[in-house]
């Protein structure tokens, strides 16, 4: 019951900048299918899906003389298929594919609201997790994650009506630093941990009938973080994970990883 709890409570909790992952995961799961636990090497291969309901930004350089810097809606949605190669259960390098999405919402003036969506295109990410100390059933670890994407702008709106263009994109770039602390408690590992987090997002080719035209740069209002994640894993082949961050973002992430 304890567990059913904890789990619907990381499901109900607002979220805040990458999925950051389990400080646990070079050692989940322990044994793989084919590649003897004795050697001092392993592969994975695993899913990721990242869902971002709103994540609170703001525009790098305003023009104050006549934009507002609200932000009403940011969204984005991220699969990746995802490539690990682990050392000795300590460290963990990954690489990232997949597609993603996005949709956002501005009030530059009062009466005026202006929204982007963007086609699922290719997006990418790489990173690292190292386990520093373990402290018998206690894990404490560092990463480093990024993700970046080219968007094609497919829909822009001003107050609701359609607005001609052919030229904009949006390009999104996004890196992470964290540590982290897990419990190992029989199948579940549960964690806590802290990050920075810096987004950097291009919204280019804007047309002239938008208050915010030409090139427009937004940023996360908030860069450091606290987080909490579950992972389940019965040291064997397979292992899950969820992941809550919390303040400045509401979001959802799961992933799995098959160990070879």
């Amino acid at each position: 019951m304890k567990t059913l709890l904890l789990l619907l409570t990381l499901l109900a909790t607002p979220l805040f900048a990458l999925y950051n992952g389990n400080p646990s995961a070079p050692n989940m799961p322990e044994l793989g299918l084919y590649i003897d636990n004795a050697s001092w090497w392993g592969i994975k291969w695993g899913y990721q899906w990242d869902y971002t309901f709103n994540k609170w930004i703001k525009i790098d350089n305003p023009q104050k003389s006549k934009v507002r810097d609200v932000w009403d809606n940011y969204q984005a949605y991220k699969n990746f298929g995802v490539f690990t190669f682990n050392w000795i259960d300590r460290v963990e390098a990954s690489a990232q594919l997949g597609a993603m999405s996005a949709q956002l919402a501005t009030r530059p003036l009062p009466n005026i609201r202006e929204g982007f969506e963007t086609k699922e295109q290719m997006a990418w990410g790489a990173g690292g997790r190292i386990i520093l100390v373990y402290w018998e059933e206690l894990v404490m670890g560092v990463n480093a994650i990024y993700n970046g994407a080219f968007l094609d702008i497919d829909r822009i709106t001003q107050n609701g009506a359609l607005i001609p263009q052919t030229k904009a994109r949006m390009s999104y770039h996004e890196w992470q630093v964290g540590i982290n602390f897990s419990r190992e408690i029989g199948p579940l590992i549960p964690y806590i941990g802290a990050a920075y987090a810096s987004m950097r997002t291009h919204l280019k080719h804007l047309p002239d009938p938008l208050i915010l035209s030409g090139r427009q740069t937004l940023k996360n209002r908030q860069p450091f973080m606290f987080l909490i994640g579950l992972g389940l894993t019965k040291g064997r082949i397979f292992a899950l994970n969820i992941e809550s961050r919390l303040s400045a973002e509401k979001a959802i992430a799961l992933s799995g990883d098959l160990r070879f």
